[in-house]
């Protein structure tokens, strides 16, 4: 669901490094921020940080990362400036800078359910690296999955089981709970669509 390559993103993003984090030591990390593992174009962490969290978005893709930007910018211009900060790496790239961070929430939207058998060590929710990501929640956090693709649910499930993590809640048709959670593009377009949300909410035992 990658749209064209945007040519003006790479040049946006190097001019605004004030957005995204330095390193393990960058001082937005003691505000004691959520961790968005795949941000897309920016609309879930705006949405989120407008409810009063803080988020620091992990996202790769360089146009996708640009038009997060840019939307972060045009709110600044209109006198809003709220906190959320980008890192452009994936999860598995992102270790030496999260490593020793904790994060009270974890989201994982709309994530590639890598469909076919032989790819399933791609899914973010693959138990080894389900782990990873379960390392880095604070006491009583909560890993927040959704997705629109059921067999990603369900596999995910399965390796909740696996990694002995617990499974705090499990909706296979999930109505947008409006003062805890908020959509990104992509969660807006499939409900207009008709499609089912699927979420889980994984806790550490």
């Amino acid at each position: 669901m990658r749209g064209r390559f945007k040519s003006w993103a790479p040049s946006l993003l190097e001019a605004h490094p004030e957005k995204g984090v330095s390193g393990k030591e960058d001082p937005f990390f003691s505000l004691g921020p959520d961790l968005e593992i795949g941000g897309g174009k920016g609309m879930f962490a705006i949405r989120m940080a407008r409810k009063g969290r803080k988020i620091l978005s992990l996202e790769r893709d360089v146009s996708s990362a640009g038009t997060f930007l840019k939307r972060l910018l045009a709110l600044e211009e209109e006198g809003e400036s709220l906190p959320v900060r980008l890192l452009r790496k994936d999860f598995d790239e992102a270790g030496d800078i999260l490593e020793g961070h904790l994060f009270p929430r974890i989201y994982l939207n709309f994530s590639d359910p890598w469909p076919k058998k032989r790819h399933e060590k791609r899914r973010l929710t693959f138990h080894p690296r389900l782990l990873r990501i379960a390392s880095l929640l604070a006491p009583g956090g909560e890993i927040r999955f959704k997705s629109d693709q059921l067999p990603l649910y369900e596999f995910t499930l399965g390796e909740c089981g696996k990694a002995g993590l617990k499974v705090i809640s499990a909706k296979e048709d999930y109505a947008l709970d409006e003062t805890e959670d908020a959509m990104s593009e992509y969660e807006e377009s499939f409900r207009k669509e008709g499609k089912r949300i699927h979420r889980i909410i994984i806790g550490r035992n």
